[in-house]
């Protein structure tokens, strides 16, 4: 039973390593980001405002934009954030799922979120 999550996972990431980015953005690796947050981040965040689903959850949870802008927000500290944090289905409030990135994916999702900080 175990196997599931396992290819469940593996199916999910298989297109983050062959599919292009989306075209637009700021830089290849921001667009690989907003690619991969598309794709992983958006059944629980809003990652996008031209995002084509709405998130899956009922408990608002912050979006991308929220993220980024919060006081001392930093490269180090949302890739500390995505590798570190792991569901719990102990506790409440949830904690974010780990998304399972490669290191180059945590970047470009970080570099992705801090290309949405407002001056």
């Amino acid at each position: 039973m175990k196997a599931i999550p396992a290819i469940a996972a593996a199916l999910l990431l298989a297109p983050l390593t062959h599919a292009a980015p989306p075209q637009g953005s700021a830089s290849p690796e921001v667009a690989r980001g907003e690619h991969i947050a598309q794709l992983i981040c958006a059944a629980c965040h809003v990652v996008a405002k031209d995002q084509e689903f709405p998130p899956l959850l009922s408990r608002a949870t912050p979006s991308f934009s929220e993220i980024a802008n919060r006081p001392g927000v930093s490269a180090a500290s949302l890739q500390h954030f995505i590798t570190g944090t792991h569901w719990n289905p102990d506790t409440l409030p949830m904690a974010m799922p780990n998304p399972a990135l490669t290191p180059e994916q945590t970047r470009a999702v970080t570099r992705y979120i801090l290309s949405l900080k407002t001056p």
